[in-house]
């Protein structure tokens, strides 16, 4: 999934950026799975669960906390947005986020669970 599209603000960059990488790494059957717990269709309606898309969220988190401890240091830029990541995602918390999600958010699981 592109996320440069849906325009995020950067806290909210950190946040689609490790569910988005979270639900690359799945396999297609974990993640349809997954995304069918969050997004559901009533009638013409999207329904998103809170709860479901607040656990996605700690598990993307999780998974991105063990994966950047491998990543290297770097240098300008790079080393920048790499220190932004490490600062900013242990402070996500996902029941918190839910509670008030930018719809640039909402639409990106949307879109990724209509793949």
């Amino acid at each position: 999934m592109n996320i440069e599209k849906y325009r995020f603000e950067p806290s909210d960059l950190v946040v689609a950026t490790a569910v988005n990488a979270y639900l690359k790494n799945l396999k297609p059957e974990a993640r349809k799975e997954t995304l069918a717990r969050v997004v559901r269709r009533n009638g013409a309606e999207t329904v998103i669960d809170g709860p479901a898309l607040a656990a996605l969220i700690e598990s993307a988190k999780a998974a991105a906390m063990i994966d950047y401890e491998a990543w290297s240091e770097g240098e300008g830029i790079y080393q920048k947005t790499l220190d932004f990541i490490r600062e900013a995602l242990p402070a996500i918390d996902g029941t918190e986020y839910i509670k008030n999600p930018p719809e640039q958010f909402l639409r990106f699981i949307e879109d990724w669970a209509k793949q």
